[in-house]
């Protein structure tokens, strides 16, 4: 379906926009390009506004003294202390390393003695349970738990994050309700990568959230605002700027107050919703939009998300060399797009379940199509615009009073337009990340802005970089992705490169928790 529809739109927008529509009905194309410049214009500025209003936003939430959300006002009858966090850390052969900075975070929660960590393993690392045994030791008295599982790979499932966290979360209800008496109501499921650095009051922010939303927490996805920038002082000055750009956009995206957007790599479930749903699906690779509509489907359309305005931080990818990790970059890119293939699964489950409110399945069909659909024939067309179009005379009105009007080419008032926003937009983004990185990420633990090359005017100049990084390292790889979708389904997946004994975990998921050290 992804490769049908962007060779289908592409094909017609280069060929019979070309060749038929330019020569018969020039108005028609006249017509087309200008929609899609005022719509690329609105949504330059939507996300603008959004940006600096979600920096507003996480400024007055940014405060990491522990008082700070436990004091916050909540309804009548809620325990803060009640609120249980089980982390869930899907890993599979990362330097031991760099899962001690994850767990340096974590441990440095406000709230760290209601946090539960489950290092979720594959059994076929051969080293998982010595990693797991060795963290143990050092953080398990830092936190209200830490213990493992080991996943032993199942005919029909799929290796990767997925099928990782279907069987932590399992062992987590397994022992934490069964055999701890927790109330599942009070468990909240938090799920991140190897390499994640939380804000040192995350969860104390999470637990309020949570309460706050009363009889709807259960059916409510939590959100932070995710940032790819902890290392972008070492990678590449392309891809450099291509995380940049994408940690402003997912800022925007969660500051803009019409969106609601998806999960995106680090999010938090409770324990029943993901009950409901019957946990993560081990059979597939993208997780956290596959989670989403499972939730949503499985709870009757009645899930929303809540927006954090937290940010918690996540490595750029860094290979061997400069090319190297500019190719680790692309490949990532092509992983993620690989989310596209939920299209399917989410036109069926349109199609399928009237017990969804109509408006609820439409808005999930039209935020997956326009991210992963249209968004890159948008970006393709609008390039190709002035070349295959440019040529069209058109009039312009420049003085309302007088009548006053000019004869341009298309492609001249597209090239004034662009320079225009271009110029706006190295303006605002140079502004938006120095305030991102000197102020909403200073001090943060495992985030390094150090070096020369990270100062003004050098960094400036370094995000002059983001035209390429956008097409090099988003267009092209997720054109790649949805051709290799056309061709088979299945995909190897490789976790990105990141450069930085108790009793193995029973086949059995009805008691499978590992290594169990837990002070609740």
């Amino acid at each position: 379906l992804p490769a049908v529809h962007t060779i289908g739109v592409l094909s017609v927008w280069f060929y019979f926009g070309r060749v038929w529509l330019l020569l018969q009905a020039p108005e028609v194309a006249v017509a087309v390009v200008t929609i899609l410049m005022v719509y690329g214009i609105f949504r330059f500025w939507l996300m603008w506004g959004s940006c600096f209003h979600s920096m507003h936003l996480i400024r007055r939430s940014d405060s990491r003294e522990a008082s700070f959300w436990p004091s916050k006002k909540r309804p009548p009858g809620t325990d803060f202390f009640s609120v249980w966090h089980a982390v869930m850390v899907p890993n599979y052969k990362e330097p031991i390393e760099k899962l001690r900075q994850t767990l340096d975070t974590i441990a440095s929660q406000t709230i760290a003695h209601q946090v539960v960590v489950v290092m979720a393993m594959e059994s076929r690392d051969p080293k998982a349970t010595e990693t797991a045994t060795q963290l143990q030791l050092e953080y398990g008295n830092r936190l209200g738990g830490f213990c493992y599982a080991l996943h032993p790979l199942a005919e029909g499932e799929v290796a990767g994050k997925s099928s990782n966290e279907n069987y932590a979360a399992r062992c987590i209800a397994q022992t934490m309700v069964k055999e701890m008496r927790i109330n599942p109501d009070n468990i909240i499921l938090t799920t991140c990568d190897a390499d994640t650095y939380f804000h040192p009051n995350h969860f104390a922010c999470l637990s309020h959230h949570f309460l706050c939303d009363g009889d709807n927490r259960h059916h409510r996805f939590y959100l932070p605002v995710t940032n790819f920038m902890p290392n972008i002082n070492v990678v590449p000055g392309v891809c450099s700027a291509r995380y940049t750009a994408l940690s402003i956009g997912r800022m925007a995206e969660l500051g803009d107050p019409i969106k609601n957007p998806f999960p995106l790599a680090i999010y938090s479930v409770p324990l029943k919703l993901a009950m409901t749903a019957k946990y993560w699906d081990p059979s597939v690779i993208p997780e956290d939009w596959h989670m989403y509509f499972r939730c949503v489907f499985a709870d009757h359309g009645r899930v929303q998300c809540t927006k954090m305005m937290v940010m918690v931080g996540t490595e750029a990818v860094e290979g061997k060399d400069y090319f190297d990790t500019i190719k680790e970059c692309y490949q990532q890119s092509v992983r993620w797009q690989w989310g596209a293939i939920d299209l399917g699964y989410l036109l069926v489950q349109a199609a399928v379940r009237w017990d969804v409110p109509l408006w609820k399945r439409l808005q999930l069909l039209h935020t997956a199509y326009d991210h992963h659909l249209f968004v890159v024939v948008m970006s393709i067309a609008l390039i190709s615009a002035p070349f295959l179009y440019g040529h069209i005379p058109v009039m312009l009105d420049l003085n309302l009073i007088t009548g006053q009007q000019v004869v341009l080419q298309l492609k001249d008032l597209m090239l004034y337009t662009w320079l225009v926003h271009f110029f706006c937009h190295v303006i605002f983004m140079s502004y938006a990340e120095a305030e991102v990185r000197q102020v909403l990420l200073r001090d943060r633990l495992h985030f390094d802005f150090s070096g020369s090359h990270m100062k003004f005017p050098w960094r400036q100049l370094q995000l002059l970089w983001f035209p390429i990084g956008d097409f090099a390292l988003f267009v092209i790889p997720t054109i790649h992705a949805h051709m290799r979708m056309f061709w088979s389904s299945s995909f190897n997946y490789v976790p990105s490169a990141k450069l930085g004994g108790k009793p193995k975990c029973p086949t059995a998921p009805t008691d499978c928790c590992g290594g169990r050290d837990s002070t609740v």
